[in-house]
């Protein structure tokens, strides 16, 4: 008898449906946030601030996800040269301390010179404070620009991925004043910046009130290069990749 009540519980065992893991919550909207799905420009958001034959556009023919991405261009040999897409009055929570997420794809040649691709920072650029992620020689450069006062305090990274699409991820603290930046996932810089002329470690910005995305060659490029941009966030916590 005993041995057939353990048999019974075991074949119920076997045949009782697993038990439903409840759905999970879906994750609230980032308080910034665009995919360029519309297929234009937003000019209720976004402003363009493009120099000399540089090129800004929404296109279809290379996107991360969806159907559409930001291109910038430089289409020939250039130098001091810029294509920014830029904008302004960002959520007061994100003015201090955010985190952000743009999938990037850049093409195999890029100058082999300070490159911004993206910053946050104060309104009145040129003449403003920000954060930057950048490249040099082809690797990573986080920056803490002062273009009121004059100077900056930079830190060389690894390698920038080309060719391909990557996940680019960051974070721009204020308070104290720090840059992380995470590629595909994993942690490649996390730099803390001081003002060197006065050895101050927090609030050199002030406020992040205004962000750009695209380029921006502090010199020349010998050649033509692409970055695209898609799905980009910003918000008070690490948003992660698009699910």
């Amino acid at each position: 008898m005993r041995q057939y009540f353990i048999k019974a519980l075991c074949v119920a065992l076997v045949i009782a449906p697993a038990a439903t893991a409840a759905p999970a919550a879906p994750q609230p909207r980032p308080l910034f946030s665009e995919d360029f799905e519309s297929g234009t420009i937003d000019k209720n958001v976004w402003t363009q601030d493009v120099t000399g034959d540089a090129i800004l556009t929404v296109q279809s023919d290379k996107v991360a996800h969806g159907k559409y991405a930001l291109l910038a261009r430089c289409p020939a040999p250039a130098q001091r040269t810029h294509a920014w897409l830029h904008a302004a009055n960002l959520p007061e929570a994100l003015q201090h301390h955010h985190f952000g997420r743009a999938y990037v794809y850049i093409t195999p040649v890029t100058p082999d010179r300070h490159t911004v691709f993206i910053t946050a920072g104060t309104a009145g650029s040129p003449k403003a404070k920000f954060f930057e992620v950048a490249t040099s020689h082809g690797n990573f450069q986080t920056t803490f620009t002062n273009d009121v006062d004059g100077g900056e305090d930079w830190h060389p990274g690894p390698a920038v991925p080309l060719g391909r699409w990557f996940l680019l991820e960051w974070e721009f603290n204020d308070q104290p004043d720090r840059e992380t930046i995470w590629v595909d996932g994993e942690q490649i810089m996390d730099t803390p910046f001081t003002f060197k002329s006065t050895t101050q470690s927090t609030g050199l910005v002030g406020a992040f009130t205004d962000v750009a995305f695209g380029f921006f060659l502090r010199g020349a490029a010998p050649d033509p290069f692409d970055i695209y941009y898609d799905d980009i966030a910003l918000d008070t916590r690490r948003i992660g990749p698009v699910r």
